[in-house]
């Protein structure tokens, strides 16, 4: 543009001196009056003149219009009512980098723009671009506060040039971050003394240079820009603050719920434990009012004596089971539950679990297999209290699972990965009638049972039987002293489709030091899944020929 302003003069300048020669020449009485010598020189002189004046009128004629112009382009009063208007209502980060992406554009021809949101802490600024017009890049950095953009920005209080940047120090990655921006120019926003964000300008058209009103309309935009860059900020804030509030709620909510159906349970335990507890105390002394009467009547015999005396014994056995269920769960309350470990096997551990159940599998008709044991190593647990622990859970599928049906436990080992122990991963797998999702946590909460309490019936093997709904507490107590963790999936409950369930134990080779502190962080830090932690591939299980009866 200039270049052509520049033949444009000489031009005019040729014409007007051509225009005035002839006009000169064509004026005989002037030309007469002048000596010879003198009438060349003159008549040059002249018109030369005259084209200067001509040339310079026009020139000042046009310095004035594009003064105008430009004072009419960048009025700061007209341009910041014009952006202040446009601010208006605006309460995010994207829709501002547009707005002022699109008032770049319209004054200084800039088709490249964006805000940098910068979040100071204590050793660098985190840097997110917000792209405004054209392909401003959007990923974030992490600018020390050593930066020479940040430097620059901090010193100057104003709009800082690229080009400005050269001589400043800075580590090659976050350079190479600035020089990705395509920005030629920076203007700061600060709040409270604190800067937190810059607008980044890229190259005007036409590869014109920023001039010193063009980085005055920079600030000025900046300076507009602030009040609506921390209401935006504000706005997230809130946002996230609402986001986290439903969350909260949310939980609450479940917890609330959680924490009905446990009081619930509770209440439900009295009449359960008194149930539990009154059976085998009136049998018992239904029999021993029975042999009483005999012997009054003197018709004792061997076979009633017998019959008597087992139904006492099965009494006394059932009364001590719930009294020391109870006395356990009080223990292990109280982190009191002494361990005894030992070297041992986990087959002979599930026997000790199973075979107490042997005669009720039978008499079900359920069908057991045992998978796994083959090349698992030695264990160092507490033999009797693990087998107790997973009695409780052989018991829970012999319960829930319908006369006829299936239980696979097996047994894989799970070699060290990462801070985790070489570990045994025992699975108790039934075709029963399953677990609705909602309930997979809270039946290992003390005196939690899935069902009404007025469908209670004393039995740990008939179908749909009871308890006073601590075995799987007590399972969970013992395994978690073991350093182990125990958890419940099942694909809901149907008692006629009978998804089943899966009971997963996984258990250290060797237990690490308890600490009872620890239980409740680790209660804390759970995924949903009843505590469980892990997420490695269990390995394929290796064949094993079941060895326990089947009918």
């Amino acid at each position: 543009m200039a270049l052509r302003k520049f033949f444009g003069f000489v031009l005019l300048f040729g014409v007007t001196l051509a225009v005035l020669l002839a006009v000169l020449w064509a004026v005989p009485p002037f030309i007469a009056q002048l000596p010879p010598e003198q009438i060349l020189p003159t008549t040059l002189g002249l018109g030369v003149i005259a084209a200067l004046v001509i040339v310079m009128v026009s020139l000042l004629v046009s310095l004035l219009a594009g003064g105008e112009e430009s004072r009419e382009s960048f009025d700061p009063t007209r341009l910041a009512a014009d952006y202040s208007q446009r601010l208006t209502g605006i309460a995010d980060d994207a829709r501002l980098a547009e707005t002022t992406g699109d008032l770049l554009a319209q004054h200084l021809k800039v088709h490249r723009s964006g805000w940098l949101m910068l979040t100071a802490n204590n050793v660098a600024f985190a840097a997110q671009p917000v792209p405004g017009q054209g392909s401003f890049p959007s990923a974030p950095a992490e600018l020390s506060r050593a930066n020479g953009l940040i430097r620059l920005l901090t010193q100057k209080r104003g709009p800082v040039l690229h080009a400005e940047l050269d001589i400043e120090r800075m580590p090659p990655a976050e350079r190479d971050w600035l020089r990705m921006l395509g920005a030629e120019a920076y203007a700061p926003v600060f709040d409270a003394g604190i800067l937190t964000a810059a607008l980044a300008v890229g190259p005007k058209g036409e590869g014109k240079a920023f001039s010193r009103s063009d980085l005055d309309l920079l600030g000025l935009l900046a300076a507009l820009s602030g009040p609506a860059l921390k209401t935006s900020r504000a706005t997230a804030d809130l946002n996230i603050a609402n986001a986290s509030l439903a969350a909260l709620n949310e939980s609450l909510r479940e917890k609330s719920s959680a924490v009905e159906k446990i009081d619930s349970s509770r209440s439900d335990f009295l009449a359960i434990a008194s149930h539990e507890l009154r059976t085998p105390v009136t049998q018992l002394l239904g029999f021993a009012d029975l042999l009483g009467a005999m012997a009054d009547d003197n018709t004792l015999d061997r076979a009633s004596v017998k019959q008597a005396t087992d139904s006492i014994v099965k009494s006394c056995a059932r009364l001590n089971e719930v009294v020391n269920q109870i006395l356990d769960m009080a223990q292990l309350d109280a982190n009191a539950l002494q361990l005894r470990f030992k070297d041992t096997t986990l087959e002979a551990v599930l026997r000790l679990a199973i075979e107490p159940y042997l005669p009720a599998v039978r008499e079900r008709r359920l069908n057991v297999h045992l998978n796994g044991l083959k090349h698992m190593p030695a264990i160092h647990v507490d033999e009797a209290r693990l087998a107790q622990a997973l009695s409780q859970l052989t018991s829970n599928a012999i319960k829930y699972t319908p006369d006829g049906g299936t239980i696979d436990i097996s047994v894989r080992m799970l070699p060290p990965e990462g801070n985790l122990p070489p570990s045994a991963h025992i699975t108790f797998a039934d075709s029963g009638i399953g677990i609705d999702p909602q309930y997979q946590q809270l039946i290992f909460e003390k005196f939690y049972r899935i069902g009404r309490s007025a469908q209670h019936t004393t039995s740990t093997t008939k179908f749909m039987g009871g308890g006073p709904g601590l075995g799987l507490s007590i399972a969970k107590g013992v395994i978690e002293r073991h350093g182990g963790r125990v958890w419940a999936e099942s694909d809901g409950h149907d008692a006629a489709k009978l998804p089943g369930s899966r009971f997963h134990v996984l258990l250290p080779i060797k237990p690490p030091a308890f600490d009872p502190r620890a239980l409740e962080d680790a209660a804390g830090a759970g995924n949903g899944n009843g505590g469980a932690r892990t997420t490695r591939p269990l390995p394929r299980t290796d064949p094993f020929v079941p060895t326990l009866p089947k009918s």
